[in-house]
């Protein structure tokens, strides 16, 4: 929960080999057999081979009928993604900050990504003591702040996901479909969404949705804590500057779709 140092991991060599073939097969301007590919790169035929295979079933490299092989357009939607995310994030910008210096902790931008919440930005709070998030760092969404917001506003096609995904991990968390249904309730009626240790026992939070110019909530602004500071009383006070971070958050958004 506390900040962490980062530490040095030696790069995994079959990782870094599927890596190259990966961005040797995208740059290529035409498909490139086993042989072609082994001799760009210096490897062993037989390794190439292997790792080609994992790419195709992993669905990032596609075979041709010649047996020759290319980059899928499961780059390019990646890709378009990032590109997605990253806008939104810059938009957001302001918003975060203003909630950081209204509530002194730590705040993080989340939007969904397939059963969980992705944190795509964050600003640390000044705290000697907070809650620790990585960028890419994902979460279940039924048991954080802003996984439980982003359900909210997108129940009707997410519900049976969030239900199959449900673990415990905590004595607080949500495992009960009932319990789940009458939670997402509350936070569309109150505007945002609380966890208060479910996914991690010594971790708190509030998050309120971002709605793009159509309506849909496509993102989630968001402050965490540890629990001794944000008791359930401190996020009653702050929940309405994260409510109005989402309002403006969201109003950035809007105006640049307009």
């Amino acid at each position: 929960m506390t900040e962490r140092g980062e530490s040095t991991e030696r790069v995994d060599s079959t990782l870094s080999k599927g890596l190259q073939i990966l961005e040797t097969l995208a740059a290529s301007p035409k498909p490139l057999g086993i042989t072609e590919i082994a001799a760009q790169l210096s490897m062993n035929k037989s390794n190439v081979h292997r790792l080609v295979k994992t790419l195709c079933k992993m669905n990032y490299a596609a075979q041709e009928p010649d047996r020759t092989y290319r980059a899928s357009l499961k780059l390019w939607r990646l890709g378009t993604a990032l590109m997605s995310h990253q806008r939104i994030a810059g938009l957001c910008v302001s918003a975060m900050h203003g909630l950081v210096q209204a509530t002194g902790e730590s705040v993080h931008l989340s939007v969904i990504e397939g059963a969980h919440v992705m944190h795509i930005d964050k600003i640390d709070s000044d705290q000697t003591v907070r809650a620790y998030t990585e960028r890419g760092e994902t979460a279940p969404l039924h048991c954080v702040a802003s996984g439980k917001v982003l359900l909210a506003y997108n129940y009707e096609h997410l519900r049976d996901a969030a239900i199959q995904s449900m673990i415990r991990f905590t004595p607080r968390t949500i495992t009960d479909p009932e319990a789940l249904d009458a939670e997402m309730a509350q936070i569309r009626k109150l505007g945002y969404a609380r966890n208060t240790g479910e996914h991690r026992a010594d971790v708190a939070g509030i998050a309120a949705p971002v709605f793009a110019l159509g309506g849909a909530a496509v993102a989630a602004i968001g402050i965490s804590g540890p629990t001794q500071r944000l008791t359930r009383q401190r996020i009653r006070e702050i929940a309405p500057a994260v409510v109005e971070a989402g309002r403006t958050a969201s109003d950035a958004l809007s105006a640049s779709s307009a």
